[in-house]
Parts: structure tokens; sequence; C-alpha cells
């Protein structure tokens, strides 16, 4: 027998206040070794009473639902009376007995048993943790205390980078990667093959210009991302490169992590020796949160497991659900509602991971008016957080995470468990009209060289398209293209769909008023469609010949064919008597299954925008409402994309937890996302920093009058403008004070930094750039603490 613990009164008091209270209260580390143990691993709990409470209990379930021999109704009342007496009992583990005081068996109970603590059920590659006794003999990997005395940044000004006194050896990175296993990696540019010297290879650079973004290529690089100023532009994907490539913003070092010891060992590593660490899955960024200059960069793209549980109980929710990795992208998923007959709410890109950053904030989708948002899917998540532990997450453990964690950077996600549904057939009605003849990407500038003619032999005859810039090759093919955050025309988002509208030809008006009054029509209706559950997606653009088009597809969940006419029927009535004559579409019943697929497609692009929440208040009034209308027909006059998603999604849609979460409470009174693009933006590379920096400030005061019209609205941080003014305000609302203050509590040493997070406030990114990338050291700053 091994004796493992005294008597500690105050458990008890913590009890009370905290329920379930097992996360944070196991106050030495022989008390967390037996919970992480029995969490683990344990499949048999014998007790001195098995005879009459019904242990030995069994973990049947794979996500914590018992057996039929589980603890009886009423047992913990009376078998806390029994032991109120008695100091120590034996507790067997595998065949080990401790012996254990009654309020630490209790305080297992609260670990094991679903009706009193968090389900808390691990991969096989989470139960591989980093164990306290292997850092004894490296404080390199040592676990942090944020509550200790040393829970405080004290390294140099700036994160330590290559080339810097304490950047760690060569000798010292060689034992880090036998330590993980040899899943560190030192990641090239992709883009270095298409630059003069020793790594160009011209067969190569053809592959990435023309094949690769067919393929699974960028999804599944380890340093790439999918908006390449962000990084700094130093080595872009060009068949006309100038300069020279450089590691330029792109990480140093990358662990692939497909254990949680990986994450572990990145994490404290990075927080001990003074390193930069960003968090890459997909590389779906658009502000530069996934790359850093000189960083020791964790990819958790290959963290890929899934399991479907068709039915749970945990805290206020009842029903499907689904566990699944942080790096499941939304094909993935969507293959697995075909295999289990069911809908969960995922991203409309294919490679984006579903359950990390695209729920971080807010996550919308086509089901958004009728489940919620992606924020609002999670019910339960394990992150290893900036101390370097593991830990589960609920509403009622770890609340403060649970809270903080999807409004911004507090640890990495490795795993989630998620609300799933009833298959949902999900009805699309297109609708499209345009004023003029035009070309569809409006007036677009080609640099010299780009005008057909390519560097590279032909592939097959034929030079298929340029796909260096931010649209498909233009060769009678439209691969998806996740590096736009809207479906494109004849992109299937592909969740239960059963129409496939393709590339349709809008119906086309002479009149420019007749055009607008026809989308102030269209926006106006809006909240009819999102009322009973459905969503749109809408794009209007500005093209050549001072033309307009305007898009839309209506996403209509468990309707019949029939209901989706009467839905739209006034719509298109009405457009008709404006002098837009487009006609009913004919619509096939929807299916509860897709098709399957395979996540390919997708490249880097230099995209830049902002973005919107618009208050549904602003269309309850029609003063206000026209003059928002103006703001958004402004905006496109000025030669910028408008892309709008309306839904509505109070918390009455969206369900438990979402008022337990970080998430904008803007949120939950708008009926429109909106992402404004910079249609003439091309990156850094051959552009004056004061062309750019004007640009900007042009692009800016456009967005101005958006938000000027809409005071009480916000915006969505991943798909925002970097240099948004007053970004606490506008990402995070009136949450952002505690959120600062949980920042400071769980990340004080500031390891888990990027832009606009709360926190990010304490440092900078020194470079020289016109745009705020991430090529360049991270310092801090002056800021002053509690300043928002």
């Amino acid at each position: 027998m091994v004796f493992i613990s005294r008597a500690e009164p105050y458990l008890g008091q913590t009890i009370s206040k905290t329920w379930p209270p097992f996360g944070d209260i196991a106050s030495s580390d022989a008390h967390r070794a037996v919970i992480a143990e029995a969490r683990r691993t344990v499949t048999t709990v014998e007790s001195p009473f098995s005879t009459t409470t019904g242990v030995p209990w069994i973990l049947g379930h794979p996500c914590g639902t018992f057996a039929a021999n589980s603890l009886p109704h009423g047992f913990l009342k009376a078998w806390t009376k029994d032991l109120s007496n008695t100091r120590y009992l034996p507790l067997t583990i595998h065949g080990q007995t401790f012996l254990e005081q009654p309020k630490m068996l209790w305080l297992l109970l609260f670990a094991l048993h679903p009706a009193f603590a968090a389900v808390s059920v691990n991969f096989q590659w989470e139960k591989a943790q980093l164990a306290v006794n292997e850092t004894a003999a490296s404080p390199d990997i040592a676990f942090g205390d944020a509550t200790g005395s040393n829970a405080t940044y004290k390294g140099p000004k700036c994160k330590i980078g290559p080339g810097d006194p304490g950047w760690p050896t060569v000798d010292e990175w060689t034992k880090l990667n036998n330590t993980l296993g040899g899943v560190l990696l030192k990641p090239r540019p992709p883009g270095a093959v298409c630059y003069p010297g020793p790594e160009y290879d011209a067969t190569l650079c053809r592959y990435l210009l023309t094949t690769a973004p067919m393929t699974r290529f960028y999804a599944e690089n380890p340093i790439n991302v999918l908006t390449g100023w962000a990084e700094g532009s130093t080595c872009d994907i060009t068949p006309f490169p100038t300069g020279n490539c450089s590691q330029g913003g792109f990480p140093a070092y990358v662990v692939n992590a497909t254990k949680v010891r990986h994450i572990q060992l990145a994490v404290n590593f990075a927080r001990n020796r003074n390193l930069r660490l960003v968090i890459k899955n997909s590389g779906h960024d658009f502000a530069g949160r996934s790359t850093g200059a000189g960083a020791l960069s964790i990819w958790t793209h290959f963290l890929k497991d899934f399991e479907f549980i068709p039915n749970h109980t945990i805290d206020g929710y009842k029903g499907r659900v689904a566990k699944v990795s942080a790096g499941i992208e939304a094909w993935e998923l969507m293959n697995y509602m075909d295999t289990y007959n069911m809908t969960m709410a995922v991203p409309g890109g294919d490679t984006v991971g579903a359950y990390g950053g695209w729920s971080a904030g807010g996550g919308h989708n086509l089901l958004s008016s009728s489940y919620g948002h992606g924020a609002d899917q999670i019910l339960s998540f394990q992150v290893v957080t900036a101390d370097g532990r593991y830990r589960s997450v609920t509403p009622h453990q770890n609340a403060d995470l649970f809270f903080a964690m999807l409004g911004g950077t507090y640890g990495i996600l490795t795993s989630a468990i998620v609300k799933a549904y009833p298959a949902t057939p999900v009805i699309e009605v297109p609708l499209s009209f345009q004023v003029g003849p035009g070309f569809p990407f409006g007036n677009l500038s080609f640099p010299p060289g780009l005008n057909g003619s390519s560097p590279f032999p032909p592939l097959n005859g034929t030079f298929p398209g340029n796909p260096n810039f931010p649209f498909p090759p233009l060769n009678g093919t439209f691969p998806s293209n996740p590096s736009f955050p809207f479906p494109g025309p004849g992109n299937f988002s592909g969740l239960r769909n059963g129409t496939f509208p393709g590339v349709f030809s809008p119906v086309t008006v002479n009149d420019t008023e007749i055009f607008w009054e026809g989308v102030w029509l269209y926006q106006y209706s809006a909240p009819a469609v999102t009322d009973i559950g459905g969503t749109l997606y809408s794009n209007i653009n500005k093209l050549s010949n001072n033309s307009y088009s305007f898009t839309t597809t209506f996403k209509l969940p468990n309707m019949t064919p029939q209901q989706a006419l009467s839905l739209v029927k006034p719509l298109f009535q009405g457009l008709g008597k404006l002098g837009i004559p487009v006609s009913l579409p004919i619509i096939s019943q929807a299916t509860p299954t897709g098709f399957v697929r395979n996540g390919a497609g997708g490249g880097t692009g230099n995209i830049y925008f902002a973005s919107r929440l618009f208050p549904r208040a602003n269309w309850d009034n029609t003063t206000i409402y026209n003059k928002t209308f103006s703001a958004i027909r402004a905006t496109v006059e000025a030669g910028y994309n408008f892309h709008g998603v309306n839904f509505w999604t109070p918390h009455s849609v969206a369900g438990f937890p979402s008022n337990m979460t970080a998430i904008n409470p803007t949120w939950r009174r708008a009926l429109m996302h909106a992402d404004i693009y910079d249609s003439q933006f091309r990156g850094l590379n051959g552009v004056s920093a004061a062309a750019v920096k004007e640009g900007h400030t042009r692009f800016n005061d456009v967005v101005d009058a958006i938000r000027r019209a809409t005071p009480l609205g916000g915006a969505y941080y991943n798909e925002a403008d970097v240099q948004e003014p007053n970004w606490q305000q506008t990402f995070f609302g009136a949450y952002y004070p505690r959120l600062l203050q949980i920042k400071k509590a769980r990340d004080p040493w500031g390891l888990f930094w990027a832009p606009t997070m709360p926190g990010s406030e304490g440092w900078k990114v020194v470079m020289q750039d016109a745009l705020p990338t991430q090529n360049g050291p991270l310092c801090q700053t002056g800021w002053v603490e509690g300043a928002v």
C-alpha cells in the first residue's frame, strides 16, 4: 500500500464554491497523478462497499456513459454519511492499492462519474502526455506555474530569434527533436523553388502555380498560409520573382504535433527559452496569427480522430454529439456526416479546420439560423494551456477557459465534444442579376508579363491560366478555393444540398437605379428568410465598364421544394415589378446525403478585407435601413466587393451553452456579417510602401461609412482588417475587460500572442512593411497594464 495524502480541510469548502470542482483543487502532484491516471486508464474502481453500492463499476461507454451496474441513485449521499468518521480508505486502481482519505475519494468520483463531472475521454494520442518526472533533468521542458513567483515574462525586451544571444544551439534543437520523437521540422517556404539560387526548380515552381492549387499540397504544407502579405511577401509563389526568397515571417521550426506531449514539449520549450510561439492548423489565416518570424510553430493539422456518439448528456445538453480532433477539416466532417447520417455545423470552405480557429469568435455557417454558429456547438474541449498542462474544459470545469477560449488565444485545443443533429437536407435557391455587360472580376490590372504568356513550358499544349491571383484558373474548371471565406459561383458548399446551381447566367437590366432597387429589396427581405432558419450568401461586385453584378444563394434547411418556392416567390415577383425579369428556378428535392469529398483545392492569395456585423435593428426602421444601404452601395461604387451573409442567431437559436462563452454579443443581435474586399490589392511585392498605405487609407475611409451606419455593430475577428480601429470593442464588445483579466491569469508570460487578441497590446512586431506583417521580432511595448 502507498500512503499518498493527509487531510486538507479546505477541499470541502472548495467543493461548495465550484461545482464540479475537479480541475484545479487537486493541490498536490500526487493527487493530480492519481486523478490523471484514473481519467486516462481506469476501467474498474474497487471499493470496500461493493456489495451495497453497486461498485465495482465500469467506464463502459467511450465518452463516459456507464454500464448498468453503475452507481445507484442516492449512493453518494449515503456513502459520505457512512464515511464521516473514517480517515482513510483503500483505493485500488489497476491492481495498485492506495490509502486515501474519503474527501479525495469523493473528488475521484467527481472526476469519474458522469453525474458529477465533465466527460473527460481522450483519444489514444491524447493519452500520450508529458510526465513531470520527464522534466526533472531538463529545465527547458519544465512545466510552468501561472500562480507562482515566476508567473511573468522575464526575458529580454524582444522574444529571442535566430542569431540572437540565447537562441538554442543546433545540439539543443537536436535534443528537443529527440525528446519529441523526431517530429521537429525546419521547412523552407514552398516558393523558394521559384527564385534564382540553389533551390530553384522550374518544374516544381510550375507545379505550385498550376497543379498544386487543385491538390492537397497547400493544405498539408507545414508553414504555408493562405494570405501571403501577412507573412511579409518574402517568398511569394510567382513565375516572375523579384529579389531573393527569405524565411521572412515564416517560422524557423515546426513541431508536427500528433500527440499531446508534442504540444506540451513545444509550449514548455518556447516559454522557458523565451521564444516566439505560433499555432497553425490549416493555414486559413487572414491576419497573420499562424505565422511569425523566427518562431517555433505547433502544427496541429494531423490531429485527425473522430467519434460519433448517438446519445449523450452533458450539463445542459442531451442528444447527438461528436468528439472531433483539432485537425479535422470541413470536408472530412462532411464525409462523416454522410457515414453516420447526421448533420453538424461546419465551415463553408472544405479545408478549413472546423473546431479551432473557425469556431473561436463566431464561426458563421449555412446552418447558423437553425443550429447556431460554430462557437455555439462546443460542449467541452481538451486544451494545453500556457503552463504546459493538459486540461479538460467545460462550462463548469475550468469555466474561465470555457468562456475565454471562444474569444481569444488562451491555449491549444486538441479536441472538442460538439453538437450533432438529425440529417438535415438543405435546399439551395440561386438568384442573379446585373446591370450592363462586364467582365465578372472587375477592372483587374495585370502586372507586366502576365498577359497569357508563361516562363515555363506549356502543360499538354495549353497554359491553364494564372492561379497566382485570388481567383481560380480560367480554363473551364472552377475548383473550390478555400482561401476565400465565401462560396464562389459554382463552389458547391456541400452540406445537404439538393441542387447544384453552377455558374449561371444572370438576368441583365439596363438601368443602374433599377439594379440597386433590386438589391435593396433583396436585403430588406432577409429577415423573412432567417427567421425560419435560412441563411443567405450574396455578393455585389463592380465590374468592368462601370457595370455591377449581384448574386445570391438561399440556403433553406428542412424545407420541401414547394415550401422553398413559396418563401422566395414574393421576392422574385417584386423584382419583376421593378423591371428585373427573374424567373422562379426549378428546385429538386433535397436529400440528406451529399457526395464523398477529398479536400483537394486551394492555394495562396493576397486577399485584404474588413468586415462588419450589421445589427438587425438597422432593418427595423426604414430611415436607418436606407442609410445603411446607402453605405453599402457607396462601398461597391468605390470599387470594393461586398459579400454578405444573412442569419439570425439569438440565444434561443444557439441554445446551450451560448450564454457562457465570450463570443461577441453583437453576434446575437446581428442580421448580417459582411466582408468588404479590396479587389485591387495585390500584396506587397512590386508596390511601394506609400502606395500600399494610401490604398489602405482609402479603403478604411469607405469602411468607416459602414461603421458609422452601424454604431451598435461589431466585427468577426477571423475575417477582419488587422488594423481595425478600436478593435477591442469591435471584436469582443463588453467582454474585453474580463477576457484581458483571464489572459493575465492564464498566460502571464504572453506566450500565446497573436495580433488583435486580448492582451496583444503588450507586444508588437517590429517591421518595416507597409502593412502590419509578422516579418520582424516580437517585442514588448510601453503598454500600461490594465489599459483597454
